[in-house]
This record gives structure tokens, sequence and C-alpha cells, in this order.
């Protein structure tokens, strides 16, 4: 019996630490159809939120737009030494879809985070996430 414990206590820890997987890493232009669940990580507000890494060169400008018909959505991008660099929730009065756009100050991989507001199924829902960037 002991011995069923044993295992059944490894099965918890294992499915507990593939709850919150590694960020998926995605190219410039990529386009990525999700959905934020209960099983995404939690936000201190009640909502959840997925992690994203995309490479950057020093001194493009990198542009992430976030549209969802099912929650009021976040973005931030993180710079390659996971300072918050940017973080936008609506990209004007009146439409909850939020915009971020940085320009990099370092070659490296950013992350970025898909977030929602409010709990319960206010914060879970299908998103598209597109990641763009441009240089002068």
């Amino acid at each position: 019996m002991r011995h069923f414990a044993f295992v059944a206590a490894l099965a918890a820890i294992a499915a507990a630490s593939t709850a919150f997987a590694a960020p998926d890493v995605l190219s410039i232009g990529q386009i990525v159809e999700g959905e934020l669940t209960t099983n995404d990580s939690p936000r201190d507000d009640g909502g959840v939120s997925r992690d994203y890494k995309v490479e950057a060169l020093s001194g493009q400008f990198l542009i992430v737009s976030l549209t969802s018909e099912d929650f009021d959505g976040i973005v931030t991008i993180f710079n390659p030494d996971r300072s918050k660099a940017i973080e936008n929730d609506d990209r004007v009065e009146g439409n909850l879809n939020p915009l971020a756009v940085l320009e990099t100050a370092q070659d490296g991989i950013y992350t970025i985070r898909v977030g929602s507001f409010g709990g319960g199924e206010k914060s879970v829902g299908k998103y598209k996430l597109k990641v763009m960037a441009f240089s002068e």
C-alpha cells in the first residue's frame, strides 16, 4: 500500500510540473491561434497567462498584437534579462485587445506573456497572437 501511495504522489508531482509547460518558441511573422485555460499560469488578479519566446535583434521594433472575443487580454514583453520592457492591455479606448510595440535594445530571446484579467470563465478562451518586427 505504501508503494501505491508513493507512485500516486510521484504522478501528482509530474502532473503539476507539466501543467505550466515550457514556453513555445515563435518566429517573427508567426501567427498563433491559442487558448488560455485554467491550466495556464495563474496571475495575481485572478486571470491566467502563457509565455512565448521570440528572438529579436537590437534596434528592431517588436510588435505584438493579441485579439480575443473571449477575455480582456494583456500583453507583456520581457527583455532577455527577464526585466519587464513593456505592457499593454488596451489598444485604444473601447478596444480591449492589446498591442505592444518595443524597440529592442539588444540581441536576444524576448519573452512575450499573453494574459487575461479577472477570474473564472471571463479569463479563459481563444485568442490570436501576432508577432511582427521591422528595422529601419
